[in-house]
């Protein structure tokens, strides 16, 4: 996997952050329901800086988000305080980025059916939603931000 991945997780209920991120502008992207709240999917080849900014969108939101950014040699991930990376991450960011962060130590805990969910995305089970998600545009609000479950046919994950 080389194309960069990005994931955004909240507490926030699916509804109130899709209200709060089309309030804001904010996507295109998947909205996933779980258990522990919601998994934001921003379209493939999203940049580090629309990460960022969905990820203070999903704060608003829920009262905390963190975002994670991966491909298949490294990670970078925050979760609004703390930022932390692992392998050669600066591609991920781009320079400028680089430059400005001050990474931490350890890794980001997140719950496990956001685990779930980073695992079918990199199975490549969720691109058939992602990758056909429509350039932001003034489109209603769900065909901006679709929430889909992407199991694709099995159990949901909530």
């Amino acid at each position: 996997m080389s194309v960069p991945r990005t994931l955004v997780w909240t507490p926030a209920p699916t509804a109130e952050l899709q209200r709060e991120l089309h309030r804001a502008g904010g996507g295109p992207a998947a909205l996933v329901p779980v258990a522990s709240g919601t998994v934001l999917l921003p379209k493939r080849g999203s940049g580090y800086v629309a990460a960022e900014r969905l990820a203070a969108q999903s704060r608003h939101a829920g009262g905390e988000a963190a975002f994670v950014r991966w491909n298949g040699q490294a990670e970078v991930w925050s979760d609004g305080d703390r930022v932390g990376y692992r392998g050669p991450a600066r591609r991920l960011v781009g320079f400028l980025r680089w430059l400005r962060l001050k990474p931490v130590r350890g890794v980001l805990d997140l719950p496990e059916d956001v685990a779930e969910v980073r695992g079918l995305v990199d199975e490549g089970r969720a691109d058939a939603w992602i990758t056909n998600l429509p350039d932001q545009a003034a489109l209603p609000i769900n065909t901006v931000l679709p929430v889909v479950p992407v199991t694709q046919g099995g159990a949901p994950l909530a």
